[in-house]
């Protein structure tokens, strides 16, 4: 598994236990968590875009 599909399965799995849980404070920073797994896995990838182009200038 990649570091971007390792992050968006953490979001996911965040935003699926928040829906299950009743404590607002408890949802709420597994809401939060899955947002910075989000930032995390779009980091990733935009840092990989800008690689690929540089890589191929330099062939």
């Amino acid at each position: 598994m990649s570091d971007t599909a390792h992050y968006r399965f953490q979001s996911d799995q965040a935003r699926r236990l928040a829906r299950q849980v009743t404590d607002a404070a408890v949802r709420d920073k597994l809401l939060e968590m899955a947002e910075e797994y989000g930032r995390y896995a779009d980091l990733i990838e935009a840092r990989s875009a800008e690689q690929v182009p540089a890589a191929m200038a330099a062939h």
